[in-house]
C-alpha cells in the first residue's frame, strides 16, 4: 500500500472547511463502533446525537429501528433549532465593525463597547475552525489597531492573539507573516502597565511555541534581550512568564543556547538568582537549567569561580528546608544545576 505524501517542513495547509470528513493524524482511518450515534460538532449534530442516543435506549432489544417523524415533530425541533443556532460568522464580523472606530478614540474616552467586542471575538476563538474563520473573514485586519490604543484595549487584543495562535499552526502562520511580532515586542518592553506587558509576552509565547517561523522572527528582532529585560523587571509574573518561556525555547530549540551562551545568559541568570527568594526563582531555575543542559560552553560559564554559583545554591537549598511548597519542583532543579557545577 502506497504511503501518504509528507507535506514539505513547515508548510501549512488552509483549515479544511467546517463539517467536512476529518483525516485522522496518523493516517489511518477512524473506529466507529456500531449502533453508536455520530460524533456531534455543532448544536445541530448535538441534537440528533441526543435524538439518536435516546432512540437506541428506548428501542427493544438495543435495536435502532427509527420511525418516520410527524410534522408536528419536525416542526417543533426546527424551532428548537432556531432558537438555539447563532450565526457565528454574523458574531464575529459585527464586533469586527465596532472595532473600525477604535482608531478615533482618545485618552479618556470609554472603551466599553470596543472591549465588549474584543471579548465577544475571544470568546468566540478558542474554538480552532472559528479561529480560522476570523482569519478568513479579514478579522486580523481590527487587531493591529487595538494593539495601539489604549492600554485596556491593547492587551485584550494581545490576549486575543494568543488565544487565535494557541496549538494552531494555520493562525501562528498567518499573525507572524502579518507583522504582529514587532508590536508584540514593543509592548513587551514599553507597554502602559503590566498587564499589557504581561498579555503581550502570552501572546509571543504562543506565536513561536512549536512555530518555526514564529521563532524565526523572535530571534531576528532581538526577542532574546528582551526576555532578559522582562526577567529583570520588577514584576513577578513577567519575570516568572519570561524566565518559563526562555527555557521553554530552550528545550523545544537547543541550537538558541549557542547565541544565548554568547550573549552571557548563563551570567545574567545566575544574577538573577542571586536576588532575594521569590517564587520567580522556581522558573529562574529551570530557564537556568535547560540552558546549560548538554551545553559545553555554557556548563563551562556555571564553572566560572567568580560566580560563586555552588555557593549560592547551597544558600538556597538552605533557604527553603521545611518549605514543603519548594521541594517537588525547585530543590531537583537546584540540585541538577549543582552536579553540573561539579
Amino acid at each position: 500500500m502506497a504511503e501518504n505524501p509528507t507535506p514539505p517542513r513547515g508548510a501549512v495547509n488552509p483549515p479544511a472547511i467546517m463539517g467536512a470528513p476529518r483525516n485522522e493524524s496518523d493516517g489511518g482511518e477512524a473506529v466507529v463502533l456500531p449502533n453508536q450515534p455520530r460524533e456531534a460538532r455543532d448544536m445541530r449534530g448535538l441534537l440528533r446525537f441526543a435524538m439518536e442516543a435516546t432512540a437506541m435506549e428506548d428501542a427493544p432489544g438495543g435495536s435502532t429501528q427509527f420511525q418516520a417523524m410527524t410534522e408536528e415533530k419536525k416542526k417543533f425541533l426546527e424551532d428548537v433549532l432556531r432558537s438555539m443556532s447563532v450565526n457565528v460568522v454574523q458574531l464575529l464580523m459585527k464586533a469586527m465593525d465596532k472595532l473600525i472606530d477604535v482608531k478615533q478614540l482618545k485618552p479618556g474616552d470609554d472603551p466599553q463597547e470596543f472591549e465588549e467586542a474584543l471579548e465577544t471575538i475571544s470568546d468566540t476563538v478558542d474554538n480552532m475552525d472559528f479561529a480560522n474563520d476570523f482569519h478568513k473573514i479579514g478579522g486580523f485586519d481590527v487587531l493591529a489597531p487595538c494593539l495601539s490604543s489604549l492600554p485596556s484595549l491593547q492587551w485584550r487584543a494581545a490576549e486575543l492573539i494568543a488565544e487565535l495562535s494557541q496549538n494552531n499552526p494555520y493562525c501562528q502562520t498567518q499573525l507572524v507573516a502579518a507583522g504582529f511580532m514587532p508590536t508584540l515586542l514593543d509592548r513587551v518592553d514599553n507597554g502602559a502597565n503590566d498587564t499589557v506587558k504581561v498579555k503581550a509576552l502570552y501572546a509571543i509565547s504562543c506565536l513561536t511555541r512549536n512555530c518555526p517561523e514564529g521563532l524565526e522572527k523572535f530571534i531576528q528582532l532581538d526577542g532574546f534581550s528582551v526576555l532578559l529585560r522582562a526577567m529583570q523587571s520588577g514584576e513577578e509574573k513577567l519575570k516568572t512568564k519570561s524566565a518559563f518561556l526562555l527555557g521553554s525555547l530552550c528545550d523545544y530549540k537547543p541550537e538558541v543556547k549557542d547565541e544565548l551562551q554568547q550573549m552571557g545568559f548563563v551570567h545574567q541568570l545566575v544574577g538573577l538568582i542571586s536576588e532575594e527568594w521569590t517564587m520567580a526563582h522556581e522558573h529562574l531555575l529551570y530557564g537556568l537549567l535547560n540552558l546549560i543542559r548538554d551545553h559545553s560552553e555554557c556548563i563551562k560559564d556555571c564553572k566560572d569561580s567568580n560566580l560563586k554559583l555552588q555557593a549560592l545554591l547551597t544558600s538556597h537549598i538552605d533557604s527553603i528546608q521545611g518549605r514543603e511548597e519548594c521541594q517537588v519542583c525547585i530543590v531537583p532543579h537546584v540540585l541538577r544545576i549543582y552536579s553540573f557545577c561539579v
